[in-house]
């Protein structure tokens, strides 16, 4: 049986989106295992993928909240949704 992920294509200020996918691979990863983690992976492109990884090593090289504070400027959160400024 085939998971649907979130893809989070509705986000569409690049970074955040790139972080929250690179987000989303961790914590399937972690939670439910190397394979679901790839099956994830294989829903974007090369070039996305590529992206992720850079995310992730930034993540890993400036820390979390360093990296959350770059991806959200110029993002207005509205409740649950966000706008991009």
């Amino acid at each position: 049986m085939k998971t649907t992920f979130n893809r989070f294509t509705d986000i569409q200020h690049r970074p955040l989106r790139i972080y929250n996918r690179s987000v989303m691979f961790a914590n399937l990863f972690e939670d439910q295992g190397k394979y679901v983690a790839e099956e994830y992976a294989q829903t974007f492109t090369k070039e996305e993928r590529l992206e992720m990884a850079q995310m992730t090593a930034l993540v890993k090289k400036k820390g979390v909240k360093t990296i959350q504070s770059l991806v959200t400027a110029g993002v207005e959160f509205v409740d649950d949704e966000y706008k991009a400024q």
